[in-house]
């Protein structure tokens, strides 16, 4: 914590510290745990091991007890994979890039390693995470700003791992998700008007448009005000963080009505059409829009080359292109 930080108690008991820069006039509230959870050194993590266990803890639940065979295994799982929140389990890690090692990301990190987000797979039940690694390159392709990702395999298991972009070495990146700066935000124009009222530069506008064309084209339609943030730069400046959880979102097996956009476009969550995403370009003063949409457009439709690559289903390759948004 900053040595600079103001302890806050209430009723005698520690909840926290209070610190801020001087430069920004920005403060930030650390909170202290109520009980001590050990220091946080990091430990080599078998993701193999870890993997299994956890996968065996989602499928037994109440009957998984704590063993001295499994005490340590128990501890690794909730120090790396109580934090990140979201549908798919998934681990604080650290990786060294010179020999794959894997370490716990909780804490400060070694030299030579990078923070990352494991994401946890299962290839023989729904490939999430090869599914995501091809929404990334279709992003990347895109013109869209996305942390370096990658997929790795570990027991013959593929999980998709992304770097951390509130992280930078081990200095903690001020981070507020658009759910914490604008709670009613449901639209994209509500984003674009956080945008505006944040005085971000134009580069975070078409960023954020190239966004919200990508979703409405490969259908990621878990678009919800937490999957959008906002990154502050060592001046106290505020700008769009790089773009995260893209990924193929609707449930094959639900009917339509559950596979609506979270977050709506010129004030419509289903068949959105090329005319409303024009309609949010002209009142955002977004400049060559159809040239974005079909920068976008053009990303999308690699993705059968690029799940051919990964040996995704046949058939699965074929319901999902017949569920994107090819807008005319």
């Amino acid at each position: 914590m900053d040595t600079n930080a103001i302890k806050v108690t209430i009723w005698g008991m520690t909840v926290g510290y209070l610190s801020w820069d001087k430069q920004s006039g920005c403060a930030s509230f650390e909170y202290e745990p109520a009980q001590p959870l050990g220091d946080d050194t990091s430990f080599t993590v078998d993701v193999r091991r870890l993997y299994e266990f956890s996968k065996q803890v989602l499928n037994e639940q109440t009957s998984v007890v704590l063993s001295r065979e499994n005490s340590i295994l128990w501890q690794d799982l909730i120090k790396i994979s109580s934090s990140p929140g979201g549908k798919r389990p998934k681990a604080i890690v650290a990786i060294n890039r010179e020999t794959g090692d894997v370490i716990s990301g909780q804490g400060s990190v070694p030299d030579g390693y990078e923070h990352f987000i494991l994401k946890y797979d299962d290839d023989s039940v729904y490939p999430y995470a090869k599914l995501e690694y091809i929404y990334y390159r279709m992003a990347t392709a895109a013109g869209i700003a996305v942390m370096p990702s990658e997929l790795r395999s570990y027991g013959n298991i593929s999980h998709f791992l992304t770097r951390r972009f509130d992280r930078c070495g081990n200095e903690r990146i001020h981070t507020q998700t658009l759910a914490a700066m604008s709670p009613a935000s449901s639209s994209y124009e509500d984003v674009f008007a956080v945008i505006r009222q944040l005085n971000l530069p134009y580069e975070d506008v078409r960023q954020q448009f190239l966004r919200m064309v990508f979703n409405v084209v490969a259908r990621n339609v878990d678009d919800h005000s937490k999957n959008f943030a906002f990154c502050m730069t060592p001046d106290g400046q505020w700008r769009l963080s790089p773009a995260y959880d893209l990924t193929f979102s609707i449930d094959l097996a639900a009917p339509s009505y559950a596979n609506r956009h979270l977050l709506t476009v010129n004030g419509k969550d289903e068949d959105i059409t090329r005319a409303d995403l024009i309609a949010t370009a002209e009142n955002n003063d977004i400049k060559d829009c159809n040239t974005l949409i079909e920068d976008v457009i053009n990303a999308v439709i690699q993705f059968e080359k690029f799940a051919v690559e990964l040996d995704i289903d046949p058939s699965l390759i074929s319901k999902i292109k017949e569920i994107f948004n090819i807008l005319k």
